[in-house]
This record gives C-alpha cells, sequence and structure tokens, in this order.
C-alpha cells in the first residue's frame, strides 16, 4: 500500500480505537471523596476537608456533578470555618471591651499608654470582627446562588 494511504487508515484507527474504549465511571469516586470532605467538615477538620476537594478535582477533573457538588461543599466548609472564627472572636471581642471599659473609669493622669493600648486592641478585634462578618454574610450569598445554579432542570 501506498504511504498516502497509510497514513489516513493509522489516524482512522487511533480514532476508532479511542472511541471504542470503555468509558470510565469517576463519579462514584469523586463522590466518595465529597462524602468523606463532608464527615470532615462536621468534625470541624476543616484543613483535611479542603484538601479533600482539591483531590477530588485533581484526580477526577471529569466529573462534573461530583465537582459541582464540591463547590457547595467548599463553600460551606469556608462558612463553618468563618463562623466558628467569628465566636472565638466575638468572645474575646467583649472581654477586650470590658478591660477598656474599666480603663476608661480610671482617673490615667499623665499615664494613658494602657488606655491607648487597650483602645487600639479593641480597634484592631472590631475591624477583624467586622470582616469575618462580611466573609459569613459573602459564603451565605455564594452558596445560595451556587444551590439556585445546580438546580436540576425540569
Amino acid at each position: 500500500m501506498p504511504m498516502k494511504k497509510m497514513i489516513p487508515l493509522f489516524f482512522l484507527s487511533i480514532a476508532w480505537m479511542a472511541c471504542s474504549e470503555k468509558k470510565v465511571d469517576v463519579e462514584t469516586p469523586a463522590g466518595i471523596m465529597l462524602e468523606n470532605a463532608r464527615t470532615l467538615m462536621l468534625q470541624k477538620q476543616y484543613d483535611a476537608a479542603r484538601d479533600s476537594i482539591e483531590l477530588m478535582r485533581q484526580l477526577y477533573p471529569t466529573a462534573f456533578s461530583a465537582r459541582s457538588a464540591g463547590i457547595i461543599v467548599m463553600d460551606s466548609i469556608e462558612l463553618l470555618a468563618a463562623q466558628d472564627s467569628l465566636a472565638v472572636l466575638d468572645s474575646i471581642l467583649q472581654k477586650e471591651r470590658i478591660i477598656f471599659e474599666e480603663i476608661k473609669k480610671k482617673n490615667n493622669r499623665g499615664a494613658n499608654s494602657p488606655f491607648y493600648n487597650q483602645k487600639n486592641k479593641v480597634f484592631y478585634l472590631e475591624q477583624n470582627f467586622d470582616e469575618i462578618c462580611a466573609k459569613v454574610k459573602f459564603y451565605l450569598r455564594k452558596i445560595e446562588v451556587d444551590k439556585e445554579k445546580n438546580k436540576p432542570e425540569i
């Protein structure tokens, strides 16, 4: 056979073999990894849950429904982590405000450094608190939007 006729036959046979290969179900193992991430999230092991989602994305790039659900799970992980941080920061802020109010009541003529140090500390904590509140609001809204996008069409 001439070489010109063999080249198209060669590519045609490769295309036929590629199309006839058995399709591998990637959704099942990706779904298992997703459930593992959910379990870790509920156990408050946020870093391990994030790692599980990231690994699922790397190992199963064509598991589209699992990856889509993984976006919502990842957002939920971030939301829960932010809510936990917010709870801790809130209790610290309340204690520091009490200390600040006590220092404010004292007559500190000539010794104002504790007052200003505590004032700066409370201000810094309030800024962090506001930032984490905004993060919580963002993830609540993002999860709502993502769930809306992932609704099955009827």
